[in-house]
């Protein structure tokens, strides 16, 4: 197991630009999540998490730890997204999993926006 991680890293730094796509994009997940530390706060109060227009009440509460699942998913997807691109690499070539790391940056870009916003409607609880 050792030997195949090691071999599948060696896989990746061949490849220079991809290296540091990948490295770009890990720094942006480690970024959001020292941002998601600084931000979310323990509380008492129950924090807006869902909203809808068609219950009887629009804004949905939850506790705070509901925040935490977006530290969890940033987790996930730094995790699954960097073997998705070394799969792509050894599977489909260096364009797919160019393209794939590109998308993942998108991806966490909007992701933190999402974040941004949630956290400041829970702040206003």
């Amino acid at each position: 197991m050792k030997k195949q991680v090691f071999q599948s890293v060696q896989t990746l730094l061949k490849d220079r630009y991809l290296t540091w796509l990948l490295a770009g994009f890990l720094l942006l997940c480690l970024l959001v999540l020292v941002y998601l530390a600084f931000a979310i706060h323990a509380s008492e109060l129950q924090v807006v998490v869902h909203y809808t227009s068609f219950g009887t009440t629009n804004f949905y509460r939850d506790k705070w730890y509901y925040l935490l699942t977006f530290v969890a998913f940033v987790l996930v997807m730094a995790v699954s997204h960097s073997v998705i691109t070394y799969k792509l690499l050894e599977k489909k070539g260096r364009d797919f999993a160019v393209s794939f790391v590109w998308l993942s940056v998108l991806l966490i870009l909007i992701a933190t926006a999402l974040f941004y916003q949630v956290l400041k409607i829970a702040s206003l609880s």
